[in-house]
């Protein structure tokens, strides 16, 4: 019974942190928002942005993805027809998922590597502000990182057809870089355990269940053959420009962003290597432990193999390394649990115990502490764009909410009320920008001429500045200068009234550290904020 308790308190702890996860955590890639909730609005809905990877000539994205979330969520919208409840219950649905996926590893880490590991696991898991971000985010990353938890599960179990089934799904259906994670246990199947034909039969037969009505749907929605997972491939990998169009970035980008999001658990995860080297060539095994030192560093390969992959890559997204985050906590508790053998070999039981304690409460507490301030910085900072379209009034015609320089922080059009539009209007961005898809019964198999893969602008895109009804700004505090590409509109008071007003920290005036973590009463003096407003246009007498 008690057994039971404690089990049920996991789960549950597991499932109410990850809600929280969906119920606070920002949209941080505007990938997020044009390239999957407004397709999916627009299955839903009938309306909604599409971008160039949703045009026919290109198709890199499956709309059989979107409808692993729109059939839920057609069965909350016959409950409520409101597009902001429909898009926290996509999030919760996800965070749900993404909680039982965890839990089902920390029970078979329990087994498999004893309570120590499973536990501290857990304690990691939940105080990540990675998994903050990622785990209800509407992302093929963020799907293929649930992936990697069934993968890990169903390795540890020595479940091949499970590992097999599940990353054949991901590949398929998501993102199909992501079977790079599979590649160790793959390795594993043919050449240790010899099971060729046995992975070859499981891979035929997954890859024909789950690839054949995959394609169906995709081509059904496209017009023509379509296979989305190898034209992604086709297009980041052999094509004279591919993603570096979208702009490259230095190695720092992943070293600094894993820091902000994983903290200790990424020093000490990069360093389980060395702690193995060196147990294994002293001899030297936890003996609560059945994983020897070598099996816990091949259980961690793929974290290594996937950043060997994506930090040589030019073009980096944070969102590219979400498939891997439950390394970081998995690596940590490894190497932990080897650190508190070892220390007990050497210094004896009652010196180790003192020992092997100052060092677990050092690097929970400063796990806890790092990973609190970063999910408290990242809900209380950047949060003005998911609420500030609540002062819409409710409109019996077509009303049209602009936006300039905030394009990219659009939240979607769940949050739009019945009849209102988003649109662009120009601004210093000269990229190619969403634009709706047609509304019709064949609109997903139409050729856009406004269309490309060069990111190239387009004049389609753009709206009229006078025909805006709202408009979404950012407050600089400069002066409104009419002629600017981007001017400070909450400044023209002439034509403009400000319906609503929230407080958004100033990344470009506002001190690194304070604007990436929370600390009450230290932060504030190093933060500048501006205002995230709604604006009306003033009506001409």
């Amino acid at each position: 019974m008690s057994a039971l308790k404690s089990n049920a308190f996991v789960l549950f702890t597991l499932v109410a942190v990850r809600i929280q996860s969906a119920l606070w955590s920002i949209i941080s890639d505007c990938d997020e928002t044009f390239n999957y909730w407004e397709p999916l609005h627009y299955v839903l809905k009938g309306s909604g942005f599409q971008t160039w990877e949703y045009s026919p000539e290109f198709a890199l994205r499956s709309y059989s993805y979107l409808w692993l979330h729109a059939l839920p969520a057609k069965i909350v919208g016959l409950l409520v027809d409101n597009g902001v409840v429909i898009f926290y219950a996509v999030r919760c649905m996800l965070a749900v998922v993404c909680a039982l996926l965890e839990y089902r590893l920390y029970k078979v880490l329990g087994r498999k590597c004893g309570g120590g590991v499973c536990n501290l696991w857990l304690f990691f898991q939940l105080v990540n502000a990675g998994m903050f971000i990622s785990s209800a985010a509407l992302l093929p990353s963020s799907f293929a990182m649930y992936i990697t938890l069934a993968t890990i599960t169903a390795w540890l179990n020595d479940d091949a057809k499970t590992g097999i089934a599940v990353t054949a799904f991901s590949g398929l259906i998501g993102w199909p870089f992501a079977v790079i994670v599979a590649i160790p246990f793959v390795l594993e199947q043919l050449f240790w355990k010899k099971q060729i034909v046995r992975f070859m039969k499981h891979a035929l037969l997954f890859g024909c269940l789950f690839g054949i009505p995959i394609v169906l749907i995709d081509s059904l929605y496209f017009g023509t053959f379509t296979v989305a997972a190898l034209n992604i491939i086709r297009y980041n990998v052999f094509t004279s420009h591919g993603p570096d169009l979208y702009g490259v970035e230095p190695v720092m980008f992943y070293a600094k962003n894993l820091f902000l999001n994983h903290n200790i658990t990424l020093v000490l995860s990069l360093s389980y290597p060395l702690v193995v080297v060196i147990a294994a060539a002293l001899g030297i095994r936890n003996t609560k432990n059945r994983l020897s030192p070598m099996q816990g560093l091949w259980l961690m390969s793929p974290l290594y193999l996937w950043l060997l992959v994506f930090v040589i890559q030019p073009h980096k997204e944070e969102r590219f390394i979400f498939p891997v985050y439950p390394f970081f906590s998995l690596g940590t508790a490894l190497l932990l649990d080897q650190m508190f053998s070892h220390m007990k070999r050497a210094l004896g039981a009652p010196n180790s115990s003192i020992a092997n304690r100052t060092l677990g409460f050092a690097v929970l507490g400063i796990a806890l502490s790092l990973g609190l301030s970063r999910m408290l910085a990242n809900s209380m900072h950047y949060r003005a764009p998911l609420t500030i379209l609540n002062g819409l009034p409710t409109t019996n015609q077509e009303t049209n909410v602009c936006y300039g320089k905030e394009w990219y922080r659009f939240p979607s059009s769940f949050f739009l009320p019945p009849n209102y539009r988003a649109r662009f209007v120009e601004s210093s961005f000269g990229g190619m920008l969403p634009a709706y898809f047609e509304e019709t019964a064949n609109g997903t198999q139409i050729v856009h001429d406004y269309f490309n893969d060069q990111n190239k602008g387009h004049p389609h895109m753009l709206f009229e500045l006078d025909r805006c009804d709202y408009l979404v700004d950012l407050d600089t505090g400069a002066f409104y200068e009419e002629k600017a590409k981007e001017p400070n509109y909450s400044a023209d008071r002439k034509t403009w009234s400000i319906v609503e007003s929230i407080k958004f920290v100033n990344a470009a005036r506002s001190e690194s550290f304070a604007r990436a973590y929370y600390v009450p009463s230290i932060s504030y003096p190093y933060l500048v904020y501006g205002k995230y407003n709604l604006l009306q246009r003033k009506k001409v007498d």
